[in-house]
């Protein structure tokens, strides 16, 4: 029986810690998109892209959180043909940029500027090309690896309301947890070395009959010695 709670106390600890790896990546994702100028995560050169929607079918769809290689200025110039992209644009002329993830298929260079112009994979979305965009707008490079559906979890952490019931409670539980544990290991250490009152009898009784047995040694001895 001892085993089997050892175990599962064991198990318990594993995925308790497993959380709190998690939670810590959570957070540093969050605070690397905020705190980037470029407002998407950069965590060692990748970035994680969650896909808002279907213009890239099949080959990604909404939902689908993508792994992109950000790119350094001089990378930016670089980009050919069939490289998956992505970059700021405003897309509903609203004055505002927005994150957009489509894929290269032409390029040109014109007064000292490269630029791109692509195209979404699902032809029934994206009929035509998009407008032509300069290097500059360009954040970050698509590197082939794809999670269907992380991205609706990712965004969803990503919001105060998510942040807080998925990461910041767990945790101030787990630690309170933790707290409790060594409050209570600390509770029983101290109470081992504590003895009953019947065990306190016990010692003193015996510690009285060790003394008269050395006080009647110690007299035969000297009558020994008187005789």
């Amino acid at each position: 029986m001892k085993s089997v709670k050892k175990t599962l106390s064991v198990i318990g600890n594993v995925i308790l810690w497993l959380f709190v790896i998690f939670a810590v990546f959570v957070t540093v994702l969050v605070f690397s998109s905020q705190s980037n100028k470029d407002g998407i995560s950069n965590i060692f050169g990748k970035s994680l892209i969650t896909i808002q929607s279907d213009s890239m079918k099949p080959t990604f769809q909404t939902g689908d959180l993508i792994i992109d290689q950000v790119l350094t200025n001089a990378d930016k110039t670089t980009l050919q043909p069939g490289d998956v992209i992505t970059y700021y644009v405003d897309l509903n002329g609203d004055g505002i940029s927005e994150l957009n993830t489509h894929r290269i298929v032409e390029r040109y260079e014109e007064g000292g500027y490269t630029y791109y112009i692509t195209k979404g994979d699902n032809n029934e979305t994206n009929p035509v090309n998009d407008a032509p965009i300069m290097h500059t707008y360009v954040l970050a490079k698509y590197t082939g690896t794809r999670l269907a559906g992380v991205g609706y979890v990712i965004d969803f952490l990503q919001t105060s309301t998510g942040f807080l019931c998925v990461i910041v409670l767990p945790l101030v539980v787990f630690f309170l947890f933790e707290l409790y544990n060594f409050i209570a290991l600390i509770i029983r250490m101290k109470g081992g070395n504590k003895i009953s009152k019947e065990e306190e009898e016990e010692i003193k009784k015996r510690a009285v009959e060790e003394y008269l047995r050395k006080q009647q040694e110690a007299g035969e001895a000297g009558q020994d010695d008187g005789q």
